[in-house]
């Protein structure tokens, strides 16, 4: 999701991720915006700003065991389903 998408979403939105091959939804929790330069994890670009959203998946954790949950992640990681 965009920076412009990911400033819209409230806690309750329903998600999933952008990228693989699960799909899983989950509903997200909490948003924190974050202004520093850094490389956005799936983009491998520098950005100056993001959003750290907070995610509960619904099926449980994501498939790798170092996953948890909930488990927080870049908006760029994610894609919004349904806005709260």
């Amino acid at each position: 999701m965009t920076l412009k998408e990911a400033r819209k979403i409230n806690p309750g939105a329903i998600v999933r991720e952008s990228w693989g091959h699960d799909f899983n939804k989950g509903l997200v929790l909490a948003k924190t915006h974050i202004e520093e330069q850094h490389r956005a994890k799936m983009l491998c670009q520098v950005k100056e700003e993001r959003y750290d959203i907070i995610v509960h998946w619904m099926n449980g954790p994501r498939s790798a065991p170092r996953y948890k949950n909930p488990d927080k992640h870049q908006n760029w990681e994610l894609m919004v389903l349904k806005h709260a």
